[in-house]
């Protein structure tokens, strides 16, 4: 079977090939052996049809107790739902060329084109032209279910994940050092206020649970963000004493090793690319991070622990620089370990090569010989 059929050895493991197995055993002993097998198994078309009824009927049931354990759920899934409904029914009409800007369709696999659907539909509500060409139509049921004062809340709750997906996903710049900000600020945002309704409370109580099991902090992130001269400060308010003293020692530890070992860098400039002068390491999105720093009163310090503590209260070190440009212009130690900690902090650039590599093996370049394939990869990801 697996060598006519080009299928994996393991599929004998599969759960659902053990029960289709178990299926014609039961079959054969209610009815007997002189029962063709062809006659049992279905053909494809049916198999698919068969997968997308249950699909419905399984969708169907989860919507049902979604909506009946909390009204949260309801109320959201019905303006997803009455959103996407009416942009595809502008698609499908051809109405998009009649707006200044055309509805955004949701992707199932990126849950931002989500965000940017229920932001096209906002924009159109409040230039009005989309009641207008409703109201024209005789059309305006397509607006009737569509909660407004929600649809602005959710954007306004969502907007602050999607700034970070784009800040931490990046590759071109180091990104460790903001996790934990990120953290900060997404939960900063997500405090209960006071004239907040009842959906929007509980929906960002259910989102700072989902930042808080996500964004799983761990010393090195916070040891990068002491890296940062824009963030010193708030990590030194963030971080208990214990916390902020374990910061200063790993520090020091690295300042002390990292010249008698062999360098492992984190990004390098690549040949040409001009520096971002007067770009700040850290975006507006962060801006609650960052503060004046105070003068501090300065302890003595042992000899080990003097350059990471001078650096961590130096108050005259710029923050105009970007932070690849200010540890190229720093010395004294810390340098080289900024260039093994100041690096992205997701794995989305290994993701894009495979889905280069993806499209680079295609079945008319099945025989491309792995070092081509390597160098082919290497190329478009450094030229």
């Amino acid at each position: 079977m697996c060598s006519q059929d080009l299928r994996p050895f393991a599929i004998v493991e599969g759960k659902g090939f053990i029960k289709v197995a178990q299926e014609m055993l039961d079959i054969g002993a209610k009815y007997g052996s002189n029962i063709q097998v062809e006659d049992i198994l279905p053909s494809a078309q049916t198999v698919s049809r068969h997968v997308e009824g249950e699909y419905d009927k399984v969708k169907r049931l989860v919507l049902e107790e979604l909506q009946q354990d909390n009204p949260v759920h309801s109320g959201i899934i019905k303006l997803f739902k009455e959103t996407k409904t009416l942009v595809t029914h502008f698609k499908r009409a051809g109405l998009q060329k009649e707006l200044d800007q055309s509805l955004k369709q949701a992707v199932e696999t990126r849950w931002n084109t989500r965000l940017a659907m229920l932001q096209s539909v906002n924009d159109a509500l409040r230039s009005g032209k989309l009641h207008d060409i409703l109201l024209r139509r005789n059309e305006l049921r397509y607006l009737n279910n569509i909660d407004s004062e929600l649809l602005e809340n959710l954007i306004h709750l969502l907007k602050p994940f999607d700034e970070a997906t784009r800040h931490l996903s990046t590759d071109q710049t180091p990104t460790l050092h903001l996790v934990l900000p990120t953290k900060a600020t997404l939960l900063r945002g997500l405090l209960i206020q006071d004239g907040d309704s009842k959906i929007v409370a509980e929906l960002k109580e259910k989102l700072a649970q989902a930042v808080e099991i996500k964004f799983k902090v761990h010393l090195y992130h916070k040891v990068a963000t002491a890296l940062s001269p824009s963030l010193r400060t708030f990590l030194k308010k963030t971080l208990n004493g214990e916390e902020y003293e374990e910061v200063i020692s790993t520090l020091m530890t690295f300042t002390e090793t990292t010249g008698k070992e062999k360098t492992v860098t984190g990004l390098v400039e690549k040949e040409g690319a001009s520096p971002m002068q007067g770009v700040s390491e850290v975006h507006n999105f962060f801006s609650s991070c960052v503060e004046e720093e105070s003068k501090d009163t300065r302890d003595e310090e042992s000899q080990g622990r003097q350059s990471v503590v001078q650096y961590l209260n130096d108050t005259k070190l710029t923050r105009l620089l970007s932070l690849l440009d200010f540890w190229r212009e720093m010395s004294g130690g810390l340098e080289k370990v900024a260039k093994r900690l100041l690096i992205p902090a997701t794995s989305t650039s290994s993701e894009r090569c495979f889905s280069v590599a993806g499209r680079l093996i295609e079945e008319r370049r099945s025989t491309l010989a792995p070092e081509n394939v390597d160098a082919l990869l290497f190329l478009h990801s450094n030229s």
